[in-house]
């Protein structure tokens, strides 16, 4: 039986609590971004894995993320009380941090591979504390693309620091001075993992969980209601997308320059170009989604990115290629704001049946699924390049699928209906609740 949703309260957190919070995203992106951009090239280039032995072991790594996530956010559900989520980041932290160092050091392949596993761990059970937060701090109407858009700014940071010392790093000529510089940054980057998610711990600490939809049933109830309550699936869905295709490009950054300039280290400036135009377009993205919704937004931030994914087909180098990047960067920071947004309406409106952090973990398991996916794609591009004539088809197919990847978006975006909010309430984003428990986008 379900009752109904009490009221989402109307007030906004603190300032200094939604900054606190979001600051744990300077370290996450950069772990998070490393595995994105960067780690497939030394895995392959530095680290002596093949290209699909190296795409195979980043996908496994990925689909035990997406596995042990669900896992953990049931058991917190379950077991973890209102301080649960506290626990996972305290342990999470500082076991990611480590074994991302120890990535970069340990010679053989064997450990190499397992420190990449722990490192998923750890970043897991961090992934599933962390993101639930945003379901507390984001509670008010307007909060969720405010918040959303802070954690995207805080994330620039990160990616932006990561581009400085992957530019710096793979401009070396030296495979040993390149792996030393990566270990250097790979401990700094590690420290700042652990830091800055302690600081979102210390800015949270006193939110209280949201009240729960009262649901019967097995443990496995909730994900079932979840998986059909089709908005819930339409999310899903764009989250898949986003997840495995469009990012592409940015997988393909020290490759791609390898292939057209003859310079891997071009990736650093190229990420560093997508990660400011990323963080110079979200002030605009968060005034825009003032007046128009999530899924107004996740549209035309997808547009964008087919316009700035051909241009960079057709004019890859000069000013127009330098343009292109930007416009990529301003879109990428409109649909990473979206869906985040979504999520938090989604799980707002369903009135977070059955614990707040396995909708965040059932999210988390399929965008991480689909990245796994994204990888093992990209790993075998590369490896069909290296038989074929790489410099024509890296680079087209790094433009190509993300291209294909963003039609798809918008194809599901239209059809995927805005919903109304309920009689009594503003009409901020955010708050938006069904009267049903579950039900689907009006």
């Amino acid at each position: 039986m379900t009752t109904e949703p009490d009221s989402v309260p109307t007030r906004s957190h603190s300032l200094a609590v939604q900054l606190g919070y979001c600051v744990g995203n300077i370290g996450k992106s950069v772990v998070w971004s490393s595995f994105e951009s960067i780690m497939l090239f030394y895995l392959v280039s530095i680290a002596g894995f093949g290209p699909l032995m190296a795409g195979a072991l980043l996908a496994l790594s990925l689909c035990w993320d997406a596995i042990f996530d669900l896992s953990v956010a049931r058991l917190t559900d379950k077991r973890g009380g209102a301080k649960g989520l506290a626990k996972l980041v305290l342990v999470g932290a500082p076991l990611c941090g480590t074994c991302f160092w120890l990535i970069f050091v340990l010679p053989a392949p064997m450990a190499v591979a397992a420190a990449i596993i722990a490192c998923r761990i750890g970043y897991s059970l961090c992934d599933v504390g962390h993101n639930t937060m945003l379901i507390r701090v984001a509670r008010a109407p307007g909060d969720a693309a405010r918040v959303s858009g802070l954690r995207l700014v805080c994330s620039a940071s990160g990616v932006a620091l990561l581009a400085l010392v992957s530019g710096s790093s793979l401009s070396l000529t030296d495979p040993a001075a390149q792996r030393q510089s990566l270990a250097n940054g790979a401990m700094a980057g590690g420290m700042l993992y652990v830091a800055t998610l302690f600081i979102a711990l210390l800015a949270t600490r006193s939110l209280a969980p949201p009240n729960r939809t009262a649901v019967g049933g097995p443990s496995l109830r909730p994900i079932v209601r979840f998986t059909r309550d089709p908005s819930f699936r339409r999310l899903l869905s764009l989250a898949a997308i986003q997840a495995a295709l469009v990012p592409l490009f940015q997988r393909a950054l020290p490759f791609y320059g390898q292939a057209v300039r003859a310079d891997a280290s071009w990736a650093g400036p190229a990420l560093l170009t997508i990660t400011l135009a990323q963080s110079a377009a979200l002030p605009g993205w968060m005034a825009i989604s003032r007046r128009y919704p999530p899924r107004r937004i996740a549209m035309a931030s997808h547009g964008l990115a087919i316009v700035a994914m051909l241009g960079l087909t057709i004019w890859p180098d000069g000013a127009c290629g330098r343009a292109m990047l930007v416009l990529l960067g301003g879109a990428l920071g409109g649909m990473n704001l979206a869906i985040w947004a979504l999520l938090t309406e989604t799980v707002h409106r369903c009135g977070s049946m059955g614990g707040e952090a396995t909708p965040v973990g059932l999210f988390l398991a399929g965008l991480k699924t689909s990245a796994a996916m994204g990888n093992l794609l990209f790993a075998g591009v590369v490896a069909a390049g290296s038989c074929w004539d790489s410099e024509a088809f890296l680079p087209l197919s790094a433009t190509i699928i993300p291209t294909l990847g963003s039609v798809t978006a918008l194809g599901l975006l239209i059809g995927w209906r805005d919903s109304a909010p309920p009689q009594g309430r503003g009409e901020g984003q955010s708050g938006r609740q069904l009267k049903q428990a579950v039900s689907p986008a009006a």
